[in-house]
């Protein structure tokens, strides 16, 4: 039990229905407040507005994870890729506790397509439905996944560097492309080359930070880009240069260090990312 399944039953026993109950359940995680997740989760009770297709709890799962962890960028098929085995993942956990995610086989009925209107909620319906327990189960086995992932990430870093090819380039924002490295353990595990989405004052540090990175290295780097990456809490290494890969290993041994290449005249602002 968890707060996020005591509430989740909670919810689902003052009649709001499986989906909201979970998808509400995870405001303090997804950032939304009470009405507004209570009103997107609306449609997907009674395994998708009472057709009996998959489990409004199941999709609740689903819209929890696509808020904190879904990807942004259409380019990205790495991104697409492990969001959706994160989905069939935790999809997978909720059959096999559970035998299937359809509403009708959770629920034994043969109906395909309910009538829309639904049934009374009172003592009786509560003790044929396992709905309260469904998800209740679905929220906590999306905390088991958030607290792993958290216990994940104090190990994992994720380092973009500003890219020609395979090369550092001089300039942040008009690079050809990131080359993003996941290291654990101080090691590189992980690598994707992602072309550059398009260069407009402060948009790269905020797309970067959707991505979830720790750190930026470039060649140079404009001081307004500089700012905003500080504030979110992103180190950034200007100065680099040589082998992206190179100066990712060199940063990991301690031997890459900002050096200071601030662009500061009109023409490099626009050029390195302000």
């Amino acid at each position: 039990m968890s707060a996020h399944s005591d509430l989740a039953r909670e919810l689902f026993k003052q009649g709001y229905n499986c989906s909201q109950s979970v998808f509400a359940a995870f405001c303090d995680e997804t950032g939304l407040d009470t009405e507004t997740a209570l009103k997107i989760a609306s449609s997907f009770g009674g395994g998708m507005g009472r057709l009996r297709e998959v489990c409004g709890a199941v999709t609740g799962m689903f819209m929890v994870v696509g808020m904190k962890y879904g990807y942004t960028d259409p380019s990205s098929k790495n991104a697409k890729a492990e969001h959706y085995e994160l989905v069939q993942d935790l999809a997978k956990q909720f059959e096999n506790e559970n035998g299937s995610i359809i509403c009708r086989e959770l629920l034994g009925i043969s109906i395909k397509h309910d009538k829309p209107i639904p049934e009374t909620r009172n003592d009786n319906y509560y003790k044929k439905r396992p709905c309260a327990e469904l998800v209740e189960q679905a929220a906590r086995i999306l905390d088991g996944y958030i607290i792993s992932k958290r216990m994940e990430e104090k190990t994992m870093m994720k380092i973009a560097v500003a890219s020609e090819n395979d090369m550092v380039t001089e300039h942040f924002g008009h690079c050809a492309n990131f080359n993003i490295f996941e290291v654990k353990d101080n090691q590189i595990v992980k690598f994707e080359s992602i072309p550059n989405p398009g260069h407009r004052p402060g948009f790269l540090p905020n797309f970067l930070n959707d991505m979830g990175v720790n750190v930026i290295i470039s060649g140079g780097m404009g001081s307004g880009a500089i700012d905003i990456f500080n504030e979110k809490g992103i180190e950034v290494i200007v100065g680099a240069s040589g082998n992206a890969k190179a100066a990712v290993e060199a940063y990991l041994q301690g031997t890459l260090k900002f050096t200071g290449s601030v662009c500061h005249e009109h023409q490099h602002h626009d050029e390195c990312g302000e």
